[in-house]
């Protein structure tokens, strides 16, 4: 039986073309393996990063807006600590009665200049005095220190209680009745009882008491709030 020609011919070039594509792939996985060499999977799939991270939550928050007494006090300190560069760790240093004391000095230091600098002042009608169980308030003076009004007060506990206060509580008001934002210096945050004269600063901004001519301030103790401090028409220095 004879083979045709054509079916010999087809075998060979089935069988050459079988050894080629084997050869190339043989060829080509050795290659590709020599180029992967000393890459290894990653221990950590990065994809589950993704899935693990924690959720942020889109529901709204709600807005709470800043105090305003707390803006008036950063910007007044700010500004009387502007070139000031303190060495850090010196209030740790220091025993906190020493710290205390520095800075009631340096409060009477700087208001004493005030008045120096600034002489405007209003004599009449102080002082004006205030007392409740024990515990008197007395306003001595008012000055005008450009664009601040200074009240210079004294503190002073007769009682066998101590007494402390919470200055944010301080309620100052002009003569229509409008609340006015005010700080303190100088004045402490507990009266021990039996004690000293204190004397602290009551700064009131200029521009928060427009055209009233007097003022009024209320102040309790904390947290008990048992205690009123009232005074009234305190003259307003232009």
């Amino acid at each position: 039986m004879k083979i045709n020609s054509t079916i010999k011919l087809t075998v060979l070039l089935l069988l050459v073309m079988s050894g080629a594509g084997t050869a190339s792939a043989y060829f080509a996985y050795h290659a590709g393996h020599a180029a992967l060499k000393g890459i290894s999977q990653p221990d950590i799939n990065p994809t589950k990063k993704l899935t693990d991270a924690p959720k942020t939550s889109t529901e709204p928050t709600e807005f709470k807006p800043v105090d305003e007494k707390t803006i008036l006090v950063k910007v007044y300190d700010h500004v009387h600590n502007k070139g000031k560069s303190p060495t850090p760790g010196d209030s740790e240093k220091k025993p906190e009665k020493e710290v205390k004391k520095e800075e009631k000095e340096t409060s009477q230091s700087l208001e004493n200049k005030d008045n120096q600098e600034n002489p405007t002042q209003l004599a009449a009608g102080f002082p004006l005095k205030t007392e409740d169980k024990g515990v008197k308030l007395e306003v001595n003076e008012a000055t005008n220190q450009g664009t601040t009004l200074s009240l210079k007060v004294n503190l002073k506990n007769e009682g066998t209680k101590p007494v402390k206060f919470l200055y944010s509580f301080l309620e100052v008001k002009d003569a229509q009745g409008n609340a006015v934002s005010a700080i303190t210096e100088g004045l402490p945050e507990e009266l021990p009882p039996n004690s000293e004269n204190f004397v602290g600063m009551i700064k009131i901004p200029i521009a928060l008491v427009g055209k009233s001519t007097s003022l009024s301030l209320n102040l309790t103790d904390y947290p008990d709030q048992k205690l009123k401090l009232s005074l009234a028409k305190i003259p307003v220095v232009r």
